[in-house]
């Protein structure tokens, strides 16, 4: 059985990693524009992104599918925190195109 303080902790855990998850595609979002290579920019900060959560997912899940689960509704109310903090219409300014010859 599930004990409520460890669901809890799970919860938190799972925000964490999704305003951390959300915060790191906002900075790279934003850094892209002015990055030398935006490829491997781009390219880096998903598989760290994605391991990361994937890494905390799995230690979760270790613990019973209850804490995964919290865990996972913890990462959707960090997504919607991100979106509360950084909004959602807000673009990053794009450099204008070079001109075309």
């Amino acid at each position: 059985m599930a004990e409520p303080v460890a669901i809890i902790i799970s919860l938190v855990i799972g925000t964490t990693v999704g305003l951390g998850y959300f915060a790191g595609m906002w900075i790279t979002a934003q850094t892209l524009p002015n990055a030398k290579r935006p490829r491997l920019l781009w390219a880096l900060s998903a598989i760290l992104r994605v391991a990361g959560a994937t890494i905390v997912f799995v230690v979760l899940l270790r613990w019973g599918t209850t804490y995964a689960i919290a865990g996972v509704a913890g990462f959707v109310i960090g997504r919607f925190g991100a979106m509360a903090i950084w909004g959602v219409t807000r673009e990053p300014k794009l450099p204008p195109a070079p001109p075309r010859t």
